[in-house]
């Protein structure tokens, strides 16, 4: 009556395409009734919908390139790296669960588990608290970035193709997202990760990547404090630091990089997104704010090419400080208003969908007896 989960066994090419399928040992049965009702009560106790996706950094707008699709060609049944990462990035994020990554050679069928690049992890989707953890692992995967970026982290560990209740996702067809699955196996229990050669190897852009060192007014993300200026008529001038290159004479040639913001009354530089790029956000006389975030990488060097506005009320305040007060690396707003109090604006740009200085609170009093504030 109640069964044991039994391993995934190998995998073959259906004749569709490269959709590796798997064929399965026969289940053994509990010996006990009594032992396996306790288990399935249990189940169904604990089982919860999924609350939480792996922690993942703060990455800036490059990314990797889609990985190609490049099937079992070897044999080299040891666990790699990258996929003993995913694994253990998943068992944190949602609690240990079983799991198999290596298969033996001489199993039958083309599979990744016989390079140690696959990961078979076990969810049912026949227990919803199961099934609500395989939709926050897949949806985390395959989310679209804060820049941008389709199918971000599974570009950024490497993932090849996913498997999953008769369906498939591959990266070299990532553009038709996720399609009927001829194999064999249903693939109803468990989750079929497969990994690019880069990605088992944590080569990618998930394990390479650095924290950037964050620098306040730096344009082009080169530590180098840059110039941003706008004349009369609205146009906005980039004054690149070439400090080194230029002999030591920083400033010595611009270019124009926008027009239009003669229509705001303040700009004020700000890591927002806290990339180590210096945004600008500016306010217009109605009191709204306004992000023009920096895509220096994404748009071809052309930063603040874009605003949307993030805020309003504004206009009740007469002075606005940018700083660092909370020490996480992105950048706050200190705001005062005539009558001295003194409020901020905490940067919770993660937390808050990407909406920084979505709340405040008062943090002083008394600010009008001072005429210069420096910060």
């Amino acid at each position: 009556m109640f069964r044991t989960r039994a391993r995934p066994q190998a995998d073959s090419i259906p004749s569709t395409g490269p959709h590796p399928g798997s064929r399965w040992r026969p289940a053994t049965a509990l010996t006990a009734w009594m032992v396996g009702l306790v288990v399935a009560a249990a189940t169904i106790l604990v089982a919860t919908p999924a609350s939480a996706a792996p922690s993942t950094p703060d990455f800036g707008p490059a990314i990797d390139a889609y990985a190609s699709y490049d099937p079992q060609d070897t044999c080299d049944p040891t666990a790699k790296p990258g996929t003993l990462g995913l694994r253990d990035l998943l068992d944190e994020a949602y609690g240990s669960h079983t799991s198999y990554v290596t298969r033996a050679c001489g199993d039958g069928g083309t599979s990744e588990h016989k390079e140690g690049r696959a990961l078979d992890y076990m969810l049912n989707y026949n227990n919803s608290g199961e099934r609500a953890i395989a939709d926050d692992i897949l949806t985390w995967l395959l989310k679209t970035d804060r820049h941008g970026n389709k199918h971000a982290n599974a570009r950024r560990l490497g993932i090849m193709y996913l498997i999953w209740d008769d369906k498939i996702w591959s990266s070299s067809q990532a553009a038709d997202g996720w399609r009927e699955y001829s194999g064999s196996n249903p693939h109803r229990d468990h989750i079929h990760f497969s990994l690019s050669w880069a990605g088992a190897r944590k080569q990618t852009s998930w394990w390479q990547w650095e924290e950037p060192e964050r620098t306040t007014h730096s344009v082009t993300g080169d530590s180098f404090s840059d110039l941003v200026t706008t004349k009369s008529d609205g146009t906005m001038w980039l004054y690149s630091n070439n400090f080194v290159r230029d002999d030591g004479t920083p400033y010595s040639s611009n270019r124009q990089i926008g027009h239009g913001w003669n229509t705001y009354d303040r700009i004020i530089p700000a890591d927002a997104t806290g990339d180590g790029f210096t945004d600008l956000v500016a306010l217009k006389p109605d009191g709204t704010m306004w992000l023009y975030s920096n895509n220096f990488v994404r748009d071809d060097g052309i930063p603040y090419s874009s605003g949307r506005q993030i805020g309003h009320g504004w206009n009740t305040y007469d002075r606005i400080i940018a700083a660092d007060a909370t020490g996480d690396g992105f950048t706050d707003l200190v705001a005062l208003k005539p009558d001295g109090t003194m409020w901020l604006y905490s940067n919770n740009f993660v937390r808050d969908d990407g909406i920084p200085y979505s709340s405040n609170r008062q943090i002083g009093h008394g600010w009008n007896t001072f005429n210069r504030i420096v910060a």
